[in-house]
């Protein structure tokens, strides 16, 4: 939509310029200014941010577990651990690695 606005901004700017004072003329430059003003303006305006929250449902009894880093053993806190593009990730604060979380199958 920049592009847009820049396009009527340019527009504007011809229009006043070779206006030769001819009235109808420059007012249409004028409105193209104001339009491409108000086109940047709304551009610029941002919807507000949405927040997806994942809840997870366990079945039966879980405890929860002490998490080591595979690469150097530091121990894991929640904060190292986010879910990515649909992935568990952990970043150790340690060592920096970065791995997905694999559940081991249960047969």
């Amino acid at each position: 939509m920049y592009a847009v606005a820049a396009i009527v901004g340019i527009l504007g700017i011809v229009f006043l310029a070779g206006a030769q004072g001819l009235p109808g003329r420059m007012v249409v430059g004028a409105l193209m200014l104001l339009a491409a003003i108000v086109i940047g303006w709304l551009t610029r305006a941002k919807a507000p941010e949405r927040t997806i929250v994942q809840k997870i449902d366990l079945s039966g009894d879980v405890s929860r577990e002490e998490m080591k880093c595979r690469n150097c053993g530091g121990t894991l806190d929640e904060k190292s651990v986010q879910m990515v593009e649909g992935a568990v990730t952990v970043k150790c604060p340690y060592c920096g690695s970065s791995y997905h979380l694999e559940e081991a199958p249960k047969w």
